[in-house]
């Protein structure tokens, strides 16, 4: 690595450390201010005190804290959200591992009409925030090496299949795809996305449709969380089947908008023959 780019890095890394320093600052701050009002209930401590961020890394870790946070939630519902929200947002901003076990927390303390639509408008401003960071705080180079270094060979390929949909006026269907189809990189693609000239227009709605049916199935396994062994119960290979089917579908209205087009050039063409040979035959009779 060249000492530019090694410098890059290291003013990308620190910019990152500062802002994710501030995030977990205030996050943790809430989160404080929240356990003092649950205590000032008259709730014992005991409980309390064995919660940490560390609950909701594992499916494990949240069953055992289930009943505690449902009383969280009863007490100081308004404050809870809002810190539920902070951790979300603060783990999909920085791509942090997870999604599936706070997705599982929302479906099991909330109910799914709150839950669901939570989930997924989270999902897609923590997205947006991972791209506005990789545009602001990154450059092309960092991000390159980057994915160079963890996925080899697939930043080339994502452009040019970014640049084909562009060009045939097919984007938002592919993003769509990329979202849904269950084996895409999420991270990977919030961080390139800005620098393969993915509009944020087009990025945040795409996310938040493209990861629905997702959020849907681990929102929703929330509701029967003492029964589940793993998170990778969730996900049966039918269930990844289905969401694998799903993504297909998402590429049927740009083949169909292909198709049209094609449709309508032959048109054009047949009706341009047509014409001239109309002329041509006007012309013969008036000779």
């Amino acid at each position: 690595m060249s000492p530019t780019s090694s410098k890059s890095l290291a003013t990308a890394v620190l910019k990152l450390v500062l802002v994710f320093g501030a995030s977990a600052a205030a996050t943790a701050a809430l989160c404080s201010l929240l356990l003092q009002r649950v205590q000032s209930h008259g709730d014992p401590s005991a409980a309390l005190d064995q919660l940490s961020l560390r609950s909701f890394s594992s499916l494990g870790e949240l069953q055992r804290s289930h009943a505690t946070f449902a009383r969280i939630f009863a007490l100081e519902f308004p404050l809870a959200l809002l810190c539920f929200a902070c951790i979300y947002t603060m783990k999909q901003t920085f791509a942090i591992p997870g999604s599936a076990v706070l997705n599982l927390f929302a479906g099991a303390v909330l109910p799914l009409h709150v839950a669901f639509p939570l989930v997924a408008t989270l999902t897609a401003l923590g997205a947006s925030n991972c791209f506005l960071l990789s545009r602001f705080l990154a450059s092309e180079r960092v991000v390159a090496g980057v994915c160079a270094r963890v996925l080899p060979g697939k930043l080339p390929q994502l452009r040019a299949q970014l640049e084909q949909s562009r060009a045939a006026g097919e984007l938002f269907y592919l993003l769509l795809f990329l979202r849904v189809f269950p084996f895409s990189p999420n991270w990977f693609l919030n961080l390139a996305s800005p620098w393969l000239q993915v509009p944020l227009r087009l990025f945040a709605p795409s996310v938040f449709l493209g990861l629905m049916p997702y959020n849907f199935i681990t929102v929703q396994a929330g509701a029967t969380l003492s029964t589940l062994a793993s998170t990778s119960d969730m996900l049966d290979p039918k269930t990844i089947g289905s969401l694998v089917l799903l993504a297909l579908g998402m590429l049927v209205p740009a083949l169909l908008k292909k198709r049209n087009a094609g449709t309508g050039a032959d048109d054009d063409r047949n009706t341009a023959d047509r014409r001239h040979a109309e002329a041509t035959e006007e012309r013969k009779k008036t000779t």
